[in-house]
């Protein structure tokens, strides 16, 4: 016996090297899993293992313990000991729908890198049956020992669970040294934390699923408080654009492409901002959302295709991968990246184009509702040297004219719009506008339009063929564009006052 056991059995021309169980299993924990990516993993067997209801429970006394039950197939005996191997499943083997494993590691390599001991209880045709790993146990027996504890190990809430619905499996965390580094005070305050920001990574991972797309229903659950329906892309939103799908054959498989643009941030109500994921998703989740088999597994960046700047933050773009490209995907264990295959990446590139453009549009445009190459606007941007520009008050403007009409007053005008001009504050507003902060928009009243209407003609009433055209093209003048329809209904009374007289 060496200090790792046995060395291996020889055989001609080599000899069998199986790994040491102990170090193995704890080289593994190291693989990276935050505790909601191992959450997800878990949750991925119980969609396809055709569950309707997954329940996520946790308490920090008197031990702590994390138990995921759901109410899909069980595992006879045979089963739950062959999903206890390691390595249970070929990468290669083909999937389909909405199968969601692939290395036969996620179970453990998932539980184990939150905790030390991890039991699988399940129901099925042959009743209920139990495993467990256990590093401690697996170092002291220094070999792969795979617990086979009875009913008597699991806790009498879960054993209640899954005998009323009579099917199902719950995975159940103890000894949860990684997931509580260790800590001993403040655990309840911990795992509250530690399962507020699961809650919120799990809303946007399985959003689809919680949405009906797939199972119908679906119900996911954190100690008994159900997730909310987030949607990334804003779907149905009046103010938001929806460009046309797109689908790929890659490798005898569809990739399905849709872009969307979302509105701009200060037009969305509270509870749309919450329904997105939040402001600080708006500034950050920009680029493509993968999903594999309807679960999200990359949730936005461009993969180098496009530049990332603050004008393409409201574009996103939706890509449906089937379970069975995972190989071309270069999906990891853990579930949490993805690589676009090259023979899709210059399809990427031309899609992401059309929808950034957007998006820069909706920014640079913002508040000015009318497209008509004729509008008149009140700002006009004059670029100078080395990517540098100014804005500056269109001194063709209608308003601007009439207020400078007075030969006297001319030239003080012209030295107050200058002056505001200059100490334009665009760092501040860009700083507000970065952070994704609501800016005021000027909503004119039918009463303020209609006494700047008034002003505005009697200023070119010395000037009938101007006043004219002017009253035609109201609605293309700032800021009567933003209420086009308005702004002909007031001109139209003021050509008729005009006829009355």
């Amino acid at each position: 016996m060496t200090r790792y056991g046995e060395a291996g059995k020889e055989l001609a021309g080599g000899r069998e090297l199986p790994p040491f169980a102990p170090m193995l299993m704890g080289s593994l924990r190291a693989v990276g899993y935050s505790t909601e990516a191992a959450l997800a993993d878990l949750i991925d067997n119980s969609i396809a293992a055709g569950a309707h209801r997954v329940a996520i429970t946790f308490a920090a006394e008197p031990e702590p313990v994390v138990a995921i039950i759901d109410d899909g197939e069980g595992l006879t005996e045979d089963e739950l000991i062959t999903a206890m191997r390691y390595g249970s499943r070929d990468p290669r083997d083909q999937r389909t729908g909405l199968d969601l494993g692939r290395f036969g590691l996620g179970l453990k390599t998932a539980s184990l890198s939150q905790c030390r001991r991890v039991l699988v209880a399940s129901i099925a045709g042959d009743g209920l049956n139990v495993a467990a790993w256990d590093l401690d146990i697996c170092e002291e027996r220094q070999t792969w020992w795979l617990s086979l504890p009875g009913p008597s190990a699991v806790a009498d809430e879960i054993l209640r669970r899954l005998h009323e619905q009579g099917r199902g499996t719950a995975v159940v965390w103890e000894k949860l040294d990684r997931m509580l580094d260790g800590a001993t005070a403040n655990r309840g305050r911990m795992m509250d934390e530690i399962m507020d920001a699961a809650a919120d990574h799990l809303a946007m991972v399985f959003h689809r699923f919680l949405a009906g797309e797939f199972i119908n229903p679906f119900e996911l659950t954190i100690n008994n408080r159900a997730l909310p329906h987030l949607d990334p892309f804003l779907e149905g939103h009046t103010k938001g654009q929806v460009l046309y799908p797109e689908t790929f054959q890659i490798d005898g498989q569809d990739v399905t492409v849709s872009p969307f643009v979302l509105p701009f941030p200060s037009r969305l109500a509270p509870a749309e901002l919450l329904r997105v994921g939040g402001r600080e998703s708006l500034k950050t989740g920009h680029g493509f959302y993968i999903y594999r088999g309807g679960r999200l597994v990359v949730p936005g960046g461009w993969f180098r295709i496009v530049p990332a700047d603050e004008l393409v933050r409201l574009a996103r773009v939706r890509v449906d991968v089937p379970v069975e490209l995972d190989h071309l995907w270069k999906v990891d264990i853990r579930k949490t990246v993805a690589e676009p295959p090259s023979a899709l990446r210059p399809h990427l590139k031309r899609i992401v184009g059309q929808a950034t453009v957007r998006s820069r549009r909706v920014y640079t445009h913002k508040g000015t509702p009318s497209a008509d190459s004729d509008r008149i606007p009140l700002w006009g941007r004059h670029d100078l040297r080395d990517g540098a520009a100014a804005w500056r008050v269109n001194r063709d403007h209608p308003l601007v004219v009439a207020a400078m009409a007075s030969e006297s007053a001319a030239p003080d005008v012209s030295r107050l719009l200058r002056l505001i001009e200059d100490l334009l504050p665009a760092h501040e507003i860009h700083l507000h506008i970065s952070n994704d902060l609501p800016v005021a928009e000027y909503v004119g009243v039918s009463s303020d339009l209609e006494a700047l209407a008034i002003e505005l003609s009697s200023a070119f009433r010395e000037d009938p063929e101007r006043r004219a055209k002017l009253l035609e093209k109201m609605h293309l003048i700032e800021p009567f564009n933003r209420a086009p329809e308005e702004a002909r209904a007031i001109a139209q009374r003021l050509i008729e006052n005009d006829g009355d007289r």
